[in-house]
């Protein structure tokens, strides 16, 4: 991996502007400090989580999954399946550089005297890793991020199966420190977490979700196994809180699909897959999930239409401040749903599918659904549910998330058509990206070149 040196200072999307004056008596900037503590590199981490979760890496799975449709410019090239190694070398530097290297930085240099931030930045670290390692495939995990404290700075790649224990392993020790009554702590985390304002036990409930996040992804290759190992880390979850990116209202902290909408009107639209389904099912968040156009009327832009007069992504994602979801409550539910219909529990993954169905309308829209919407839509029985109707809800409520990408291609619903006119000239959806150029041109050695966008990672293989 080439060697980048990393400033941990706030990025400018939160610095309203750069400090003019020095502290009287002193000659350093307070806006720009000399020591990295673990309240700045913690903050720091999280804006870099936010970037990856919410932009480039965000938009590709919202267009490849037909939430949203690529209608101009980069967009309309993701539409049409023209991804390429070198398009995006920010998005895999930010999630490196600005989350697993400054992860592994306070873990060594601060992690024995600060062990609870040492814990939430691997919960962090597998969040990263985790990204990477689904869009990507094999990447570079146990070694990564590491050059400032090893002097590594051409990590090894390790294969998915490997990062995958990895991942568990790094949150069962985040947890074992959470579950610590006491521990050494020299600061203490508070308005310098973003997520959670220092609510540790929101951070260990979001560490039990990952654990299930990670442990049903393997279903393809331990149907049984894996739902059994899934519900274990879900009966630890709680309806704690969710773990958001959280914005503010003025300009420089709008969330990043409100600026991305302003500065690239028209690139992006609400996909027509999405918005025909959303109309079908009469649901209530489509006037959340979209806008209407100039006829008052929601419509989609499918693959290759360039649609410019679509309807765009709505105030629920791209409002002004709106918070946009990571890990969710709602999530979980749909994932125990589906680990209890894999073990043949089919009362319990009908009631766990009608609870997550009605909570999320209601995290979106703000009041429950109608009762005639929850006869349709949420009153699953033993009889009725199927993983169709789990996985189809569930991709509608994963809106804009990464993680949707993962569920479609692990359970193959919904049913998408590919977009005819892409220049790969293949009648498939892309599953991954290919090898980041940089690491071809630095890391050679170690790089594993992958060209295939339609290959399947490892979990998806099985």
């Amino acid at each position: 991996m080439k060697k980048v040196l990393i400033f941990l200072a706030l990025p400018l999307l939160f610095m309203a502007e750069s400090c003019s004056k020095f502290t009287e008596g002193y000659g350093d900037s307070p806006n720009n400090p000399t020591i990295a503590t673990p309240p700045l590199i913690l903050s720091s981490a999280e804006l870099g989580l936010y970037a990856s979760y919410t932009g480039t890496l965000a938009r590709i799975s919202a267009i490849l999954t037909q939430q949203a449709g690529g209608v101009q410019a980069q967009m309309l090239e993701i539409d049409q399946y023209q991804l390429l190694n070198t398009a995006y070398t920010n998005d895999w530097n930010n999630l490196y550089n600005n989350v697993v290297q400054p992860a592994n930085d306070l873990i060594q240099n601060y992690g024995a005297t600060n062990q609870q931030y040492a814990a939430v930045m691997k919960i962090m670290k597998v969040m990263a890793l985790g990204v990477a390692t689904d869009i990507w495939g094999d990447v570079p995990a146990s070694e990564a991020g590491l050059g400032n404290i090893t002097g590594n700075q051409t990590p090894k790649f390790d294969s998915q199966e490997s990062i995958y224990a990895y991942l568990q392993t790094l949150l069962s020790e985040a947890i074992t420190t959470l579950d610590a009554a006491d521990g050494t702590n020299n600061y203490t985390i508070g308005s310098d977490d973003f997520i959670f304002n220092g609510d540790l036990k929101k951070w260990k409930n979001t560490a039990y979700m990952l654990k299930a996040r990670f442990a049903n992804r393997l279903s393809k290759g331990d149907a049984t196994g894996s739902a059994t190992t899934t519900l274990g880390f879900l009966a630890n979850v709680t309806n704690a809180g969710d773990a958001m990116a959280n914005y503010g209202t003025v300009t420089a902290e709008m969330n990043q699909w409100n600026a991305f909408n302003a500065d690239r009107k028209n690139y992006i639209k609400a996909g027509k897959f999405l918005v025909d389904l959303m109309q079908t099912d009469a649901d209530p968040r489509l006037p959340y999930y979209a806008t209407a156009t100039t006829g008052g009327t929601y419509v989609g832009a499918a693959p290759s239409s360039e649609n410019i007069a679509a309807s765009n992504i709505g105030s629920y994602i791209a409002g002004a401040g709106a918070p946009i979801p990571l890990v969710t409550y709602t999530e979980a539910l749909f994932t125990k749903a589906d680990a209890n219909l894999r073990l043949g529990k089919t009362s319990e993954a009908a009631a766990n599918y009608n609870e997550a169905v009605i909570r999320a309308v209601t995290q979106v829209t703000g009041s429950a659904p109608s009762a005639t919407y929850i006869a349709a839509h949420a009153s699953a029985t033993a009889a009725t549910i199927t993983q169709e109707m789990i996985a189809t809800q569930k991709y509608i409520a994963l809106f804009t998330q990464i993680e949707a990408w993962a569920e479609w291609r692990r359970t193959g619903y919904p049913v998408l058509t590919p977009n005819p006119n892409n220049v790969t000239g293949t009648s498939a959806i892309p599953r991954r990206l290919p090898t980041e150029n940089n690491e071809l041109l630095y890391n050679k050695a170690n790089a594993i070149n992958v060209t295939d966008i339609f290959a399947k990672v490892w979990w998806d293989a099985l």
